[in-house]
């Protein structure tokens, strides 16, 4: 329990309700976390406008040194919380909040915030301390009040929630909001220590195991690398000899005849290569000379064939000259220009021309609506 005087309070109010923004010397403050915040209970007014009205409805006048809010921290130990739903911490919190206001009075309870954002979650719960009518924190809390405060709350909460008041005497009763606050982030320090050593054991072994695995593909890596090196010294080897008888070949053709055994061989292995693929080149040569050559036989043949069939178009033309404009009007994409190689028709009359263009217009509608030769007709 910590009890303030007038300018002690605002910096209290803006602590404890503090959102996202909020920058305190609490480190344990995980700001992404504050917006989980929530009030048991809230006032419209801030903490001084809603003492001033208090003390307005009492008719008092305080020193100007007198306490006039006494502020509680209310919480337990992480594993008590984490065996509770959300919904249940908030009973939890409600259900002391509760007792609070049975025993000191509701209308005197300033505000009761949870604050979640913090390394266990508790309840800031701040009071005015009115007794009888009086405003007097040292009477209504003093050490003697203050052992009974902290006997009976854990009796009242003890049959629904299980807990234990802590040992009686011990020197944490007597911690500060700060100290108990302290002490709080030890305790969790502490528990995340034994299973950071815990996690730390399991994270070993992994790592021995993945240093196996690492070990293991080095290995590997290592002889693909050898491979690779030796497929690249094959291939350098190889092109370099490549490059010796293109040189060799060059000279054997300008008439620079080698004079060592290696250079002369370089040279005869050269020349063989060249010679066989002069010989390859030739006989492809070879055959296509053969074709073109019995294609040029059938030249005349075709040209024969031609000259008949355009005599042929040309006495149809001259004699038939309505069979042929016919021809030559129904004539598809195909024919067409077969046709016109030998030329139009004969000119005809206009209108004999419009008519056998209608003539062909009905012929091929007869066509459209004649039955499928392939179904009898019932």
């Amino acid at each position: 329990m910590e009890k303030y005087h007038k300018t002690d309070i605002p910096p209290i109010e803006k602590e404890n309700e503090r959102d996202e923004t909020y920058q305190g010397e609490n480190e344990s403050i995980d700001s992404a976390r504050t917006r989980n915040n929530y009030h048991i209970v809230k006032r419209d007014e801030s903490y001084t406008e809603y003492i001033k009205k208090r003390l307005a409805q009492e008719n008092k006048r305080p020193r100007k040194d007198a306490v006039l809010m006494c502020s509680f921290v209310i919480g337990s130990d992480g594993p008590f919380f984490d065996q509770l739903s959300e919904e249940q911490q908030e009973e939890f919190f409600t259900d002391a909040t509760m007792y609070f206001a049975q025993t000191y009075g509701t209308e005197n309870i300033i505000s009761a915030v949870v604050h979640l954002d913090e390394t266990t979650p508790h309840l800031h719960l701040n009071l005015i301390p009115f007794i009888d009518g009086r405003l007097c924190a040292k009477e209504l809390f003093c050490p003697k009040a203050l052992r009974e405060l902290q006997d009976n709350l854990p009796k009242a909460l003890e049959a629904k929630w299980h807990l234990k008041r802590g040992e009686s005497g011990s020197q944490a009763v007597h911690l500060s909001t700060a100290e108990f606050k302290a002490k709080k982030i030890i305790e969790h320090a502490e528990s995340q220590a034994e299973e950071i050593s815990a996690d730390a054991k399991a994270e070993n072994e992994d790592l021995k195991e993945a240093n196996a695995t690492a070990r293991e593909y080095l290995d590997r890596t290592i002889e693909q690398t050898e491979q690779a090196r030796a497929e690249r010294d094959k291939i350098i080897a190889e092109r370099d000899k490549e490059v010796d008888y293109n040189q060799a070949l060059t000279e054997a053709k300008d008439g620079n005849i080698a004079r060592s055994k290696k250079d002369m061989k370089n040279q005869i292995v050269a020349l063989t290569v060249e010679n066989k693929s002069l010989e390859d080149e030739n006989a492809r040569l070879a055959k296509d000379n053969g074709d073109l050559f019995k294609e040029a036989r059938k030249l005349p043949v075709a040209e024969r064939q031609a000259e008949v069939a355009k005599n042929a178009m040309l006495a149809v033309r001259q004699h038939e000259p309505e069979a042929f404009a016919r021809t030559f009007l129904k004539a598809t994409g195909v024919l067409q220009p077969f046709i016109d190689l030998f030329s139009a028709p004969i000119p005809l009359p206009r209108n004999r021309v419009k008519e056998i263009e209608q003539e062909i217009e009905r012929e091929q509608q007869q066509n459209k609506n004649r039955p499928n030769n392939n179904y009898s007709s019932k």
